[in-house]
């Protein structure tokens, strides 16, 4: 029986019957200032390279699938906003429920069992912190790190 939101079960809470739960995001900071000018370091290295050594029996093309899906965003982004910063967070705003489905994407991967749950919280985090173009760009560089890091780390098969 539809619920008044555009389908049955709409209104059933996440994981019921299932058994299944997604984590809950943890808060992600991705600037030293409230002003978004600079990125923390530690999200560009330390942080990024302990996510790597935990990924490190993931197969780098899983990994890049997802990191791939965010690059796709990114050129869009970039292709689509000019020079200001209205426009920027006007085009984000429009491909931001795009950034979202990486949750989806993730959540069916470790369902799967083709990803570990690191990377899964990982991308809920983040889906659930990145809230603007600045955001976005330190979420985009952090995983750019981990993938150059994932490569040095990475078990050879």
């Amino acid at each position: 029986m539809p619920n008044g939101r555009g389908h049955a079960g709409a209104g059933r809470r996440e994981g019921q019957g299932s058994g299944k739960v997604l984590p809950s995001p943890n808060p992600v900071r991705y600037f030293e200032d409230p002003d978004k000018q600079v990125v923390r370091a530690a999200l560009l290295d330390k942080e990024a390279e302990e996510l790597a050594q935990e990924l490190r029996t993931l197969p780098p093309s899983q990994l890049r699938r997802f990191y791939d899906h965010v690059q796709t965003i990114d050129r869009k982004l970039r292709l689509e906003a000019g020079g200001g910063e209205k426009e920027r967070e006007a085009v984000f705003a429009r491909l931001r429920p795009e950034l979202l489905t990486l949750k989806a994407k993730a959540a069916y991967a470790h369902g799967r069992k083709t990803v570990p749950k690191a990377l899964l919280q990982f991308i809920v985090d983040h889906t659930h912190g990145v809230k603007d173009s600045r955001d976005f760009e330190a979420f985009r560089r952090q995983f750019e790190a981990v993938v150059a890091f994932h490569g040095f780390f990475a078990e050879k098969e």
